[in-house]
C-alpha cells in the first residue's frame, strides 16, 4: 500500500501537475500554494497510513506466534483482528489525509484547465529539488 500510494500515486500526480498546463496551453498551474498543501497532506497521509500498517502487522504476527504451555495458540484469529481495530482507525485517518490532498489537486487542476490565474506570493519552498 505504501508503494502504491507513495510511488505510483505521487509520480502520477506529479505527472499531472506537469502535463495539465502544457496540454491546455497554460503557463503554470493555478496555485503553487495548493500544490504544496497537496504534497504535504498526501505525504503525511502516506506516512500515517503505512506506519499504522507496519505496526499492526508486527503486532498481529507476534500474537500469532505466541503459544501456551500446552502448545496451543494464546490468541484466536478474532482476538488478533480485535486488537488491530485502533490501527485500522489510524489507517483510515491517513487515507483521509491522502484523499484530502488528492481533492485539493483535483480542484487545482480544474482551475488550471479553466484558465483561472492567481497572483500569490512565493511559498518559500523550492519547486524543484
Amino acid at each position: 500500500h505504501s508503494g502504491a500510494l507513495g510511488w505510483v500515486g505521487m509520480v502520477s500526480m506529479g505527472a499531472m501537475y506537469y502535463l495539465f498546463p502544457k496540454l491546455w496551453g497554460r503557463k503554470e498551474v493555478y496555485s503553487l500554494r495548493l500544490v504544496s498543501w497537496h504534497v504535504w497532506l498526501s505525504t503525511l497521509g502516506i506516512v500515517v497510513y503505512a506506519s499504522a500498517m507496519w505496526v499492526s502487522g508486527i503486532m498481529q504476527g507476534l500474537m500469532w506466534r505466541e503459544y501456551s504451555d500446552q502448545g496451543f495458540l494464546v490468541y484466536s484469529f478474532a482476538e488478533t483482528v480485535e486488537a488491530m481495530h485502533p490501527y485500522y482507525v489510524i489507517r483510515a485517518f491517513g487515507g483521509l489525509l491522502f484523499l484530502l490532498g488528492a481533492l485539493i489537486m483535483i480542484y487545482n487542476l480544474y482551475r488550471t484547465v479553466r484558465g483561472d490565474t492567481r497572483a500569490e506570493a512565493p511559498t518559500g519552498v523550492p519547486a524543484a529539488a
